[in-house]
Formats: structure tokens, sequence, C-alpha cells
């Protein structure tokens, strides 16, 4: 029973608040781009911003949790993941790849979550364009006053705070080394950084650190004015690396295919083959099922909601992927079938993109 009422109370969410303001924002921060007179750079803006509806659909399972302020965590989860794209966007299309300009732009998303000084730094200070017109600036400041909003934030504070410099500084690693250097940069990343989780290998480390599940999920605790630090303290060893390295691992099975065409670094790539990768994401599945957390039933809804919306997608019936989709659907669990049909019908309904 708790499942039906958990898929309804998500469809309702999501379709009643949740799509209704991303969209929303999505729309006002087109507006924000026109100011930008570089192409390239407004190519990458709109190239981000085209992204965050499937992305905020990802994020949207967090705001199921007990006690989440679902508008205002939709709001405070968009602002972060724009930036973050926008911040991807960049990266990815940028021949200037210097650990200098990578430090200064990823330095936003600490100015963005009120890490640091009030005043904004030039973050295209060692770029060769200089600036994006202030594009970036509003990103950040649009953030800010989201996450200004949230009644619990001082409790998450110090937990931002980590997460945030591993992700940063996997990031930095990540885009500073050319394509020769990059394996052997971030494994030697991960080995330094990831000694804590010695179930895990390296690639799957680094895989947890590059979700931004765990802030995001950190931002939607701290909608609830009656968070306390214990529940943030058992909702966050659950989460990490489980259901992160959970999300990236099922990313990386959908662009597996995209990705081995444009020679792409896909993390999938380093299992030995299929049935390791199944065997992999179903240990982290299982990891999951049998963390002691606090409203577990809640947090077992949002792995298998976040898993339907991967293997529902029509990039899981590409290939071998269609097997490896039976295969999570199984893994999942009991009444999977369930929130799987959930979310094609949002599908079916047009509210979930299919980037």
């Amino acid at each position: 029973m708790s499942n039906l009422l958990n898929c309804i109370s998500f469809t309702k969410n999501y379709t009643k608040i949740i799509y209704p303001i991303v969209n929303k924002r999505i729309n006002e921060y087109r507006i924000y781009t026109n100011r930008i007179k570089m192409r390239s750079m407004k190519s990458n803006a709109l190239d981000a911003l085209g992204r965050n509806n499937f992305d905020l659909a990802v994020s949207s399972v967090l705001t199921l949790y007990p006690k989440v302020d679902v508008a205002l965590a939709t709001e405070v989860i968009f602002s972060f993941q724009a930036l973050v794209q926008y911040l991807d966007s960049i990266c990815a299309h940028s021949s200037t790849s210097t650990k200098p300009f990578l430090n200064l732009i990823f330095s936003s998303l600490k100015d963005a979550t009120n890490l640091r000084t009030e005043a904004y730094e030039k973050y295209f200070t060692f770029f060769p364009s200089k600036d994006d017109d202030g594009y970036l600036s509003i990103l950040v400041e649009k953030c800010r006053q989201k996450v200004r909003l949230l009644p619990s934030f001082d409790i998450i504070r110090g937990y931002i705070a980590g997460y945030l410099s591993l992700f940063i500084d996997l990031q930095v690693t990540k885009y500073s080394s050319d394509d020769t250097g990059k394996e052997i940069n971030l494994l030697s990343w991960s080995r330094a950084h990831g000694q804590k989780y010695p179930d895990i290998s390296n690639w799957e480390y680094c895989m947890s650190i590059d979700s931004p599940l765990s802030i995001q999920f950190l931002l939607a605790l701290a909608t609830n004015p009656d968070l306390t630090e214990q529940e943030v303290e058992s909702v966050n060893k659950a989460f990490f690396p489980w259901i992160c390295g959970a999300q990236k691992i099922l990313e990386g099975y959908l662009n597996y295919n995209n990705d081995l065409f444009s020679k792409s670094i896909n993390s999938i790539f380093y299992y030995k083959n299929l049935k390791e990768y199944e065997d992999r994401i179903t240990y982290f599945i299982d990891a999951v099922a049998q963390s002691q957390v606090s409203h577990s039933d809640y947090y077992f809804s949002i792995l298998k909601i976040l898993l339907s919306i991967y293997v529902t997608h029509p990039k899981a019936n590409d290939g071998m992927n269609k097997l490896t989709s039976k295969a999570l659907l199984q893994a999942g669990g009991r009444g999977m079938l369930l929130y799987s049909s959930t979310v094609k019908l949002i599908r079916a309904m047009g509210q979930l993109s299919q980037i």
C-alpha cells in the first residue's frame, strides 16, 4: 500500500508543482542568456538549460522524502543544477582548461551556497573572452537567493562544504587533464580520496562524487525547519556513495553507445563486461536496501523512482541496454512494475524530457 501512496504522491508533486516550476525557471533563464554577446558562450548557456528538464526529473525524486517543502526544494535544486550544468557546458566546449581557470569558475558553486564572501569573483579572469556578460554571476545570485530561504541551512552547511570541496576537485582534475592523462589522473585522485570506501572501485568512487545528488538532497532536507543533525547524519551515510553511485552508473549505461561512438570517457567502459556491470549496479541497490535510515520506506521509493526514470528512457531499449534494463527492473525488487508504470505515465503526459 505504501508503494502505491508514494507513487501517487510523486505523480501529484511532479505534475502539479515540480514540472511547472522547472519550465517557468528555464524560460526565465533563457531571457538572461540574451545578455551574452559571444555566440559560442550563449550556445553553451542554452545547451545547459536544455538539459535541465531531464536532470531535474532525476533530482525530483528527492522531494518525496518526508517534511521536504516540495516547491522550495525544487527552486533551490534547479538553481544549483542550472549552475552546475552551465559550468559543465563551458568546460566541455572550451579549449581553455587550466587549473587556475577551472578553480576560479567552480568557486562560483561555493559563492552560490553561501560558503564564501558575499562579493563576486571575476570568474573569467583566466578565460580568453574574460567575460560572459555577467550570466554566471546571475546564476550564482539566483542560487544564493534560494539558499537563503532554507530554514535549516546551518545544519547542512558543513556537509555541503565537504561534498563541494570533493566535487570541485574532481571537476578540476577531470577537465584539466588531456585525453592521454585523464584516466591516470582520475585514478590517482580516487586513490588519494576514496580510501574510506574499500567496497567500491576507484571509478565507482569518482562516479559517486561526480553525482550532484548528495548536495541536492541536503538542500532539499534543509527546507524542513525541524531537521536535526542526527537525521542528516543517518541519511547521509546511506545516501553516499550508494544512491549517488547508482545514479551515475545508470547515467553511464544510458550514454554508453553515444560515448562509445564519440570516444568520450564513460566510467562504465571500465567494467569487464555487461555481467559485471549488472552485478555492480545490483550491489549498489542492495547496499541501499540494507541501509538503516530514518523513513526507510520513502528512502527506498526514492531509489525505485530513480531506477524507473532511467529504465523507461528510450535509450534503455537500445541494443544490449534492453537486457540490462530487464536486469535492473528485477534488481529493484518489489513494486518496480508500479514505479516504472508511474514514470511511463508521466512520460506519456509529455512532462519528462528525453534528453
